[in-house]
């Protein structure tokens, strides 16, 4: 491979960001990646308590995300956020092995309830893509209670209805209503 060639090369930057939940964090950030000339693939943004969490995907060539990476301490600085960030891989797209699922638990809320569905999935050998974990109060009832929204993999050699029943057990134990099923797109 030529040195021209390895220069003009993407590489990828993951970047987290935490700070006070500001209007303006999100496009400020974006603003300041984009005049480095990257390339924001993927960009997750939610409130935790008074805070918020900033998730990118960044590709660029060498000399841009050396710009931006000599550039994210001072943005931090600026912003009054903390950032994290280090080089990664692309992730493959490919992966014929497993048929992707959607995944939804809704109970009451209790300490226990993530770790045991975690460890369900983990014990059936299939792969966490996303998780998301809320708490809310019951407009109705004002109950605590507890909405799991996972994408998982599942093995394509593992009998789907028998999962189903399987998660379905584990929710009558959590006292939960749960939903298993695949993802068309």
């Amino acid at each position: 491979m030529t040195q021209t060639s390895k220069s003009n090369r993407e590489r990828y930057l993951a970047v987290v960001a935490i700070g006070p939940n500001q209007q303006t964090l999100a496009l400020d950030m974006i603003r300041s990646i984009s005049e480095r000339g990257c390339v924001i693939l993927d960009c997750r943004m939610a409130p935790m308590g008074q805070s918020l969490t900033v998730s990118l995907l960044i590709s660029g060539n060498w000399s841009a995300l050396g710009r931006l990476e000599t550039a994210l301490p001072s943005l931090a600085d600026k912003l009054g956020v903390r950032i994290q960030y280090e080089s990664t891989e692309i992730r493959p797209s490919a992966d014929t092995d497993y048929r992707p699922y959607a995944a939804e638990v809704i109970a009451p809320s209790k300490s226990d309830l993530l770790p045991q569905v975690l460890d369900f999935f983990h014990d059936q050998h299939i792969r966490i893509n996303e998780l998301l974990a809320q708490e809310y109060r019951s407009t109705h009832t004002g109950a605590a209670m507890c909405n799991l929204s996972l994408v998982v993999h599942i093995p394509v050699s593992q009998h789907p209805q028998a999962l189903r029943e399987s998660f379905m057990d584990l929710c009558d134990e959590l006292n939960a209503d749960g939903i298993l099923d695949p993802i068309k797109s």
